[in-house]
Formats: structure tokens, C-alpha cells, sequence
């Protein structure tokens, strides 16, 4: 059996190539990747033409070409990977043509489904409605993945009959042994906070900046904020800490490997206050290593953080303005909670780490996508997978 999966390429944003990145060398399944995605200049290039940022009908019609060539070797299932929210949904399309190809050639396909659009979960329609050629086109899939109960209610609500799973994005391995050591003091007293995403206004990321003035006028130089990645934002929120007077705000660029490593393992906290989500890799990153969360609920973060108990939620108003959707005294309530009480930290760091070695390993997510893949299949057993 053989599996074509259609993910994002790096340099068209990291979190659906990196969850394949982590998990591909613990599939059982023989599979192979066939790369698409518009290239954005932050984020590393790929090497070769893939790197180029192509005009998008020339990239477009490559891609769908890439597929094509697959089906020559026969693949018994495409694995699609759209989005639903603002950032992605120009994927709606280009996948349902790589849906419609894979039909065309009698293959199942399974689809993914990563970002939603917070503002449109209990929508009464699909977008372009529920008679629209997109819904129909994503109705002839096979089976669907969600990464929230809230999509997979959705997705029901629309028409779409057949098996939705529910499943987690990853933690890679390299992340997944690390850990905070521990809480002793050092040199430097000062309660580090850590962002880590997209940089962009929808990643809440002005917010939490805004509520970090909060906090240095009230106990100068008590914090330091890392605000890790790079985006269409990063030139805006600098400008703003710069009239902001803010000394104590550390910009990282875009990370990855033990730089990555290595910024999480120096913060006491991680603050990641997106709108709009499906599972961010980030946040059980920070899980996995041992970090409370102050967080919003977005996506499938509802399904898996509990007040009090993994760290802190921020009420979303998502009648608000863009860029003032969380109350910055309320992110700075949550994150002055933290700094004064370590043993709350320690409860939290400690259910954190277990939780992400039980749920979101490289290995254990492998063998529960491998499950679904034999499912949608028809297979019975891992030895069925190897001799179908």
C-alpha cells in the first residue's frame, strides 16, 4: 500500500511540513510527498525551483502536474491538507482540483483539514455554500480529519456523511526530549515569557506585546519577552515596542533546530494568543518541553488545555476589533499569576510534559494516522497494510 501526500512546502509556512518532517519516519506506510504552496520570503526557501516564489498560475499548474506524474505509480490513497481560515483558504481550490484528479484516477482521498476560521465555526455553510462545486467536490472524499470538535461539528452540519477523525498535529523528537530543568533562580530573576508563531496581528501577538508594556510599567525590569518567528507583521510590532519604550523585548526571526530548542528551554511561560487555529505545533512544543500556557482557546487548543491546569485562557471577543480582541489587563493578570507562584508552574509543567509524551509524540501520532489510513483503506491489521 502507498500513500501521496500533498502537503505544504517549508517555504510556504512551517506547520503542515513539519508535521510530516516529525512523523514520516515512524509511518509504516510507504508514502511519498508532493509539495505545493504559494513561497513567502519569510520563511526559508526550499532549494531549487521549489524556493521561487513562481507566478501562481505557473505554480499552480506545476503542482497539479506533480500529482499527475504520481498516479503513474499507482498510489492507493491522496492525503490532502487545505485550510478553512483567513490565511489559508486560497487552498480551498487549488485541493479540490487535486481531489477532482485523484477521483479522476479511481484513488481514495482522505482531507486533512488544518486551519478554520475561529469567526466562522457554526457557520450554517460551507464556503461558497453547501451546494456550492466546493462542497460538493470536498463530499466526494472518502474520509476527513479535524483538529477540533467544533470542525468536525461543522463538517456535519454541511452535509459531509462520511468517517471524520479527530486527531492532534506533533511534537518532533528532538523536541520531545527536551526539557525546562527546572525553576532555580540564576543571574537573571527576570520572569521570561516566550511567542513563538507566524508573526502576524491574527496571532493576538500585538496584544500580548501591549500587555507586556502593562506589566513593565508596573514592576520594571521584573520581565523579558522573546517574540520568536518572522511574518508579515514583524516590521509593525517592532515599530511598536520601539514607541512603546519597551527595552526588555528580544525579536528571534525565524527559528528552528536548537535555536528553536533553546529559546523555549530559557522561558518561564509560553503566550500564544492566535484567533484563528486548527492545533498549533507551537503550543504542545511548549507542552512537551514543559512550559504553563497563557492561551486562547482557538481551534482544537479548546479540546485539549484546561483552566488552571495546563496554564491560563484568555476570554476571546471576537466582536472586537482585529489587533484588540483580548483584554490586556487580563493577558497580564494570567501571566502576573504565574510569575508569583512557582509551585502552580512546577503542577503545570509537570501535567504538560505528560500529557505531550502521551498524545502529541512523533510515534504515537504515526501509528494513530496509520490506523486511520488502514481504516479508510479497508485494511484489518498492520499486516494487512504490508501485504496490501
Amino acid at each position: 500500500m502507498r500513500v501521496v501526500i500533498v502537503r505544504d512546502r517549508k517555504s510556504s509556512g512551517g506547520g503542515v511540513h513539519n508535521y510530516y518532517c516529525a512523523i514520516s519516519e515512524h509511518l509504516l506506510i510507504a508514502h511519498e510527498f508532493v509539495n505545493v504552496g504559494r513561497a513567502h520570503s519569510y520563511y526559508p526557501a526550499d532549494g531549487g525551483n521549489q524556493g521561487r516564489r513562481l507566478p501562481t498560475a505557473l505554480r499552480l499548474c506545476l503542482d497539479w502536474a506533480c500529482l499527475l506524474l504520481k498516479m503513474r505509480s499507482v498510489p492507493n490513497l491522496i492525503h490532502l491538507n487545505p485550510g478553512l481560515d483567513i490565511n489559508t483558504r486560497r487552498s480551498l481550490r487549488r485541493d479540490a482540483v487535486n481531489l477532482l484528479i485523484a477521483k479522476l484516477f479511481r484513488r481514495k482521498v482522505l482531507v486533512f483539514w488544518r486551519g478554520w476560521h475561529n469567526d466562522a465555526c457554526g457557520a450554517p455553510e460551507f464556503p461558497g455554500g453547501n451546494n456550492g462545486w466546493l462542497s460538493r467536490v470536498y463530499r466526494m472524499a472518502d474520509a476527513h480529519i479535524v483538529l477540533a470538535s467544533d470542525f468536525r461539528d461543522d463538517l456535519r452540519r454541511w452535509g459531509f456523511t462520511m468517517p471524520i477523525y479527530l486527531e492532534t498535529t506533533v511534537v518532533a523528537d528532538s523536541l520531545m526530549e527536551l526539557q525546562v530543568t527546572g525553576f532555580e533562580s540564576d543571574d537573571d530573576e527576570r520572569f521570561r515569557i516566550m511567542f513563538l508563531s507566524r508573526v502576524e496581528i491574527t496571532k493576538g501577538v500585538f496584544e500580548m506585546l501591549n500587555a507586556f508594556a502593562l506589566l513593565e510599567a508596573q514592576n520594571p525590569g521584573k520581565y523579558q519577552l522573546t517574540i520568536a518567528g518572522d511574518g508579515p507583521d514583524l516590521d509593525k510590532l517592532k515599530r511598536r515596542a520601539s514607541v512603546l519604550g519597551l527595552m526588555q523585548v528580544e525579536f528571534k526571526g525565524y527559528v528552528e533546530g536548537l535555536v528553536k530548542a533553546g529559546c523555549y528551554a530559557n522561558a518561564d511561560v509560553f503566550c500564544f494568543l492566535s484567533y484563528t487555529e486548527g492545533m498549533p505545533n507551537a503550543v504542545l512544543e511548549a507542552m512537551a518541553i514543559g512550559l504553563p500556557l497563557v492561551s486562547s482557546a482557538a481551534g482544537g487548543l479548546k479540546d485539549i488545555l484546561e483552566e488552571g491546569v495546563t496554564g491560563y485562557l484568555v476570554p476571546y471577543n471576537r466582536s472586537a476589533e482585529i489587533g484588540h480582541r483580548f483584554r490586556v489587563n487580563e493577558i497580564a493578570d494570567r501571566i502576573e499569576r504565574l510569575a508569583a507562584n512557582e509551585d502552580i508552574r512546577r503542577r503545570m509543567a509537570n501535567h504538560n510534559r505528560c500529557c505531550a509524551r502521551e498524545w502529541f509524540s512523533a510515534k504515537r501520532v504515526a501509528a494513530r494516522l496509520d490506523t486511520i489510513y488502514r481504516q479508510v483503506l479497508g485494511c484489518k491489521s498492520k499486516q494487512d497494510v504490508q501485504q496490501f
